[in-house]
């Protein structure tokens, strides 16, 4: 067994909702050499793979996890200066908050308003993370991969990463086989304010040329007034995804409920606000049911205190996607992984 795997590791510790079992087998690498060193030997003993970065976006079971859990953990970065843009190739171990700081120092604009987002580069294309206006695969130009099916590496491009809605390829059987490695993306330094989101719009008000420095720390305070501290109590941040209907639907909602926010997409379908609904339909903002609840400034959010189970985490969110469904007949579903 290589000596970076380790064996039998509690997991809790490494996701920011603080509950789950442990690792039968654990590594961190931090190089390629090292992670097919790993990855062979787990396909050599028979063992499954299963990648976890910051553990910002996870629920781990009480079981734990079989097999081998990897960290990838390289966290270089580097510029390419090209006639209109910058590519910006991150290392999936760079923290994004910590890339998106060095952007802005840099006068580099398309990421910043993903700032304050707990987690790694590398699970950023897996989530196609976004916020405030803003989705990742807007900004993403291609992903470096490992192929553990063959042993090598690849260069994915945004088309082949087939982004949709907080989804992508790697989050789909066809793509597990991939180990994301970097994350290339392509940024200007010519001003390209994003300011439509509501949020943004409010605390701007009239001031219409804010600077990039102080969009980021609007979207900074913006979250924090909203979100709770991940350091201080359990929680995934947005735990569910903002559910997307027919327009048929939703203008049978808004029947019902007028004030009910609504966002048209490109195929005609419609976004609804999933917080609006907690909150304003289902009465759920800071509904608790012992140690596992709403956060009580977001519905969206779920917290849980130290001590909670996992499967105190579960059966609440299937009390949440019940009484969701009860009021409005849409199925809900959960952002966070289920490992």
């Amino acid at each position: 067994m290589p000596s970076c795997i380790r064996t039998d590791i509690p997991l809790a510790p490494h996701t920011t909702l603080g509950v789950g079992g442990p690792a039968q087998f654990f590594a961190e690498v931090d190089c390629v050499a090292v992670l097919e060193e790993v990855v062979i030997w787990a396909k050599r003993e028979g063992h499954p793979i299963t990648l976890l970065g910051c553990g910002s976006n996870v629920l781990i079971s009480e079981n734990g996890i079989r097999g081998l859990v990897i960290r990838y953990v390289a966290s270089e970065i580097a510029y390419e200066e090209r006639a209109d843009v910058v590519r910006v190739t991150a290392d999936a171990g760079v923290i994004l908050d910590a890339l998106i700081h060095e952007l802005v120092l840099k006068d580099l604009w398309g990421l910043e308003n993903l700032s304050a987002i707990p987690g790694h580069v590398g699970a950023v294309p897996v989530q196609n993370v976004g916020a405030y206006g803003v989705e990742a695969k807007e900004i993403i130009e291609s992903v470096f991969v490992y192929d553990t099916s063959c042993g090598q590496t690849r260069t994915l491009t945004n088309t082949e990463c087939a982004f949709g809605y907080r989804d992508s390829l790697f989050k789909k059987a066809e793509g597990s086989k991939y180990i994301i490695l970097s994350v290339t993306f392509t940024v200007v330094h010519m001003r390209a304010p994003r300011l439509t989101y509501k949020d943004l719009t409010e605390y701007f008000g009239t001031q219409t040329q804010p600077s990039l420095h102080e969009i980021r720390e609007a979207i900074i305070t913006i979250r924090g007034k909203k979100l709770p501290d991940w350091h201080e109590i359990g929680t995934a941040g947005s735990f569910f995804k903002n559910p997307i209907v027919p327009l048929a639907v939703y203008e049978a909602l808004v029947q019902r409920y007028p004030e009910l926010p609504g966002f048209p997409q490109q195929d005609g379908d419609v976004k609804v606000s999933l917080g609006w609904i907690l909150d304003r339909v289902c009465g759920l903002k800071g509904y608790r049911e012992g140690k596992v609840g709403l956060y009580e400034k977001q519905a969206l959010v779920l917290v849980c205190e130290h001590g909670a189970t996992a499967r105190e985490v579960t059966d609440f969110v299937a009390r949440i996607i019940a009484l969701v469904y009860e009021k409005t007949s849409i199925v809900i579903e959960p952002e966070v992984r289920m490992l």
